[in-house]
């Protein structure tokens, strides 16, 4: 399975600033093990601000983005640092991706970040997701890494989004205020009524508050990814969580999940999304025909469609494009391309290594990857 986490910085810093490295000690030994068991993790992680300002102080701070920008400066490399020791007990590679809005909406740029996060997975790896506070401008900014991970769950697949912050969970109201607040254990849909319940208070280490986190959820839910909220302080309740989703399914379970923190529910199916996307978004008259080799690998085994496989091109397409496949004369699945009808055309019948010799460089070894495509039947 495929987790994106999402680490705050109430979790990470202390309250004078300092990375909190008790704390992400532990928290690395847990994902170190969903790892060793054969999950994927991606970390999406909070407190290079932070973690700035303890090592630089202004005569009179102000509250713009300039500022903001020399503590992330400063702190993500003392934060990556950490991060990259604590992996390194456990025999765990990291990998840094600082990200902006503008790598999720322009074309090129989301492409590119996808078929990174890919092979870093495949590898082994572990990315470790910030915003890149430097060079991002206001209108870019995600504004709180909630956001940020639902967005990265959203482009790579993942199979659940985890926001580990410092309560358990989604309350009736805020319970700092109110005694008799009630911890809200699942959540079907993220209604007026269900934001109302979020108190949207934050830490002065923090700029997300519930109302974020439900931001996020609402996201993915949509794209038919599940949320969990949960209490990151507590220890060994990421592992246990993770042990509790791989199993999920039944509605007893949902409601099992009060104990781990809010459960919040996709609206639909991933699968079904997927392929309701990719029918949405096939070009119109574009389309590779594949041999039986190909075929089969495509039906029977799950494949991605790989250059030796295609015959044949068709139409006009440019990579990103979602195209139909053929075999023998009939549409046997779709999917979004790696490479544009004309690169296709020259690499067509040829073996992967090839493609960098014949084109010049090379996005990807699969022309379609089996996650970025729907078999029709």
């Amino acid at each position: 399975m495929r987790f994106v986490i999402k680490v705050g910085t109430a979790l990470l810093t202390t309250e004078d600033y300092q990375l909190n490295r008790e704390f992400l000690r532990e928290l690395v030994a847990q994902i170190a093990e969903v790892k060793n068991q054969g999950h994927e993790v991606v970390i999406v992680t909070s407190g290079a601000v932070a973690a700035g300002r303890s090592k630089i102080c202004f005569i009179k701070e102000k509250k713009n983005i300039p500022y903001r920008q020399v503590f992330a400066a400063i702190g993500q490399g003392l934060l990556m640092r950490a991060y990259e020791r604590f992996f390194r007990q456990h025999g765990v590679v990291v990998a840094q991706a600082l990200m902006t809005n503008y790598d999720f909406i322009n074309r090129e740029s989301f492409l590119n970040m996808r078929n990174v996060f890919d092979l870093i997975l495949e590898k082994g790896v572990v990315p470790i997701v910030n915003e890149n506070d430097v060079t991002t401008v206001s209108e870019l900014k995600f504004g709180d890494n909630d956001m940020l991970s639902a967005k990265t769950a959203a482009a790579i697949c993942a199979d659940f989004l985890i926001i580990c912050t410092d309560v358990d969970g989604l309350y009736s109201s805020d319970p700092r205020n109110n005694p008799d607040a009630k911890l809200v254990p699942c959540v079907s849909k993220v209604t007026d009524a269900v934001k109302k319940c979020a108190s949207g208070a934050k830490s002065g280490r923090s700029l997300g508050g519930m109302i974020t986190k439900l931001e996020a959820a609402n996201y993915v839910a949509s794209v038919g990814i599940p949320t969990f909220i949960t209490n990151g302080k507590k220890t060994g309740q990421l592992k246990k969580l993770v042990e509790f989703l791989i199993k999920y399914s039944t509605q007893k379970e949902k409601t099992e999940a009060q104990k781990y923190g809010t459960f919040f529910c996709p609206y639909i199916n991933k699968m079904q999304n997927q392929k309701k996307w990719l029918r949405a978004k096939t070009k119109k008259g574009a389309w590779v025909e594949i041999d039986d080799g190909a075929a089969k690998a495509l039906a029977k085994n799950g494949k991605s469609l790989l250059p030796s496989g295609i015959l044949k091109v068709h139409g006009k397409f440019e990579r990103g494009d979602v195209i139909v496949v053929k075999h023998d004369g009939n549409d046997v699945a779709y999917g979004q391309v790696n490479y544009s009808a004309e690169d296709i055309d020259k690499i067509k019948k040829h073996h992967c290594d090839e493609i960098g010799l014949i084109l010049g460089f090379n996005f990807a070894d699969e022309v379609i990857h089996r996650d970025r495509m729907a078999v029709i039947g």
